[in-house]
């Protein structure tokens, strides 16, 4: 559409010549850039200029000889439907002028009514107008392509009855729906999942991961987009939809293989627990057992007895530890027998029995039967590895143990008094890291909080394999040594 500093070419399509040349002395006498102004007194001679000259506006007389009334102006727009139309009536021709307005003309004017400034008003507004409707028509040409060639399935329904109104190529090759198949259908025909799809229509754009259903009955997880629109008068939500089914079983896979890797270094970690701890069992402990034996015939013989009496102690002390140590690293033979609770009690019980820690260990709702032997081993270890962490670095004076079964849930927390640490510095040990990763081969999480002077909290939550009852025998253990933490 041209500009007003632009100069205009003019048409003025009427068969009186008075009037002709009125509209002529009108036109050049305003404040418009006139390049040329053609004229016309049939719809025949119109085409001709209208077939072989850029015109920028037409003035159109209703009443010509070879045509009449709206049939002109249909005419004129089918031959330049982007071209701004005043229509010229008489004032007998009211209801014609308001059907004009309805066929697109931009506006009328009644001959015998006209001046210059009602006429180069008229033009102004009408090529103003014309501008709007060419924008807000190529905005709805863009939206359309936007709509109907985006690669993404996109449709869009009622908010209310969530009755799909319109959808894209897209969506009908990926549902595989004919779209008159998928104008019947409803969000909740195409939607599997427990999710109120109706509920909570928002105005700005969200997200949600469902589950829908195709045609052929096929399952396909989805990320759905969607926002209000204002859709031909009703408000209407529009989707888009992007399918993340293959994310989401490789995402699936990794997280499997990551547990296999993590699973078969701990099993490792543990079968080397069980060789070196039978060989500090089997081997030096008999050597040192060989060595106390012959120093106590030595001292039936000889006049050192009393060093030879130092030495046995000694060798003793060393037993001690070293039957300690093994202990530690080969996983307690009775874990089976006692269970994991009177297990991790008398680890306690053993290590700190000298260390002047008060402690105690807590189990609500624990029924063995319920933990499988990986969970009871994993849970065993955990226990083992933050008491480590505590004796080596918290400088604690009371810690506390909580195991609780509800559900399908195992709960572990590990509490202690101790000077704490800095959550976000980098860690250089590996204790904390073998608990992360203990859990993370049953689904779980653990969640450390801590800070300087504030002691540390260890809180351990494991999924079980097996779907707990949700009525469990609820039992309560508590071994402890007059302690409130």
């Amino acid at each position: 559409m041209p500009s007003f500093s632009e100069s205009l070419n003019i048409l003025v399509v009427e068969d009186n010549a008075s009037d002709q040349f009125l509209l002529e002395q009108m036109l050049l006498s305003s404040k418009l850039k006139i390049n040329k102004i053609f004229c016309a007194s049939t719809i025949a001679e119109a085409k001709k200029i209208l077939g072989s000259t850029d015109i920028h506006f037409v003035l159109l007389d209703l009443s010509l000889p070879d045509s009449f009334g709206i049939g002109s102006l249909k005419t004129i727009n089918q031959l330049v439907p982007r071209i701004p139309v005043i229509v010229l009536t008489g004032l007998a021709d009211y209801d014609a002028s308001l059907e004009a307005l309805k066929q697109n003309a931009q506006d009328y004017l009644v001959k015998g009514e006209i001046n210059t400034n009602l006429l180069i008003k008229s033009i102004e507004y009408s090529i103003e107008r014309k501008k709007a409707e060419e924008n807000i028509l190529a905005s709805e040409e863009k939206y359309r392509q936007m709509f109907y060639q985006n690669p993404f399935p996109m449709w869009i329904n009622d908010e209310h009855t969530l009755q799909i109104l319109e959808v894209n190529d897209a969506a009908i090759q990926k549902y595989g729906y004919e779209r008159e198949e998928f104008l019947e259908l409803t969000l909740n025909d195409i939607q599997i999942a427990d999710t109120d799809v109706s509920a909570g229509m928002p105005g700005d754009a969200k997200q949600k991961i469902w589950e829908h259903r195709k045609k052929n009955g096929d399952t396909i997880i989805v990320e759905f987009t969607y926002y209000s629109i204002n859709y031909f008068g009703r408000t209407a939500m529009q989707a888009q939809v992007n399918d993340i089914t293959e994310n989401i079983r490789l995402e699936e896979e990794l997280i499997l293989q990551k547990q296999q890797l993590v699973e078969a270094v701990l099993n490792a970690q543990e079968n080397e627990r069980k060789t070196i701890g039978a060989e500090l069992h089997d081997n030096i402990n008999q050597i040192l057992t060989a060595v106390k034996l012959n120093l106590g015939l030595a001292a039936e013989y000889k006049d050192n007895k009393a060093l030879i009496e130092k030495c046995e102690k000694n060798i003793e002390v060393v037993m001690e530890e070293i039957r300690k140590l093994s202990k530690q690293l080969i996983l307690p033979g009775n874990l089976k027998e006692l269970g994991l609770v009177q297990s991790v009690q008398d680890m306690m019980s053993e290590v700190l029995h000298l260390s002047g820690i008060a402690w105690k260990v807590v189990a609500k709702g624990v029924k063995e039967s319920l933990l499988s032997e990986e969970q009871k081993l994993a849970l065993y270890r955990i226990v083992q590895e933050q008491l480590n962490n505590i004796l080596k670095h918290a400088e604690a004076s009371s810690i506390a143990i909580t195991l609780e079964v509800s559900d399908s849930k195992v709960q572990l927390k590990i509490v202690d008094n101790g000077k704490g640490f800095d959550t976000k510095k980098q860690r250089n040990g590996v204790g904390i890291t073998n608990i992360i990763n203990r859990a993370e081969l049953f689904n779980g999480k653990v969640k450390i909080d801590s800070g300087p002077g504030k002691g540390c909290s260890v809180e351990v939550v494991l999924n079980s394999k097996h779907p707990l009852p949700s009525k469990v025998i609820s039992q309560k253990n508590i071994l402890s040594n007059e302690i409130q933490i």
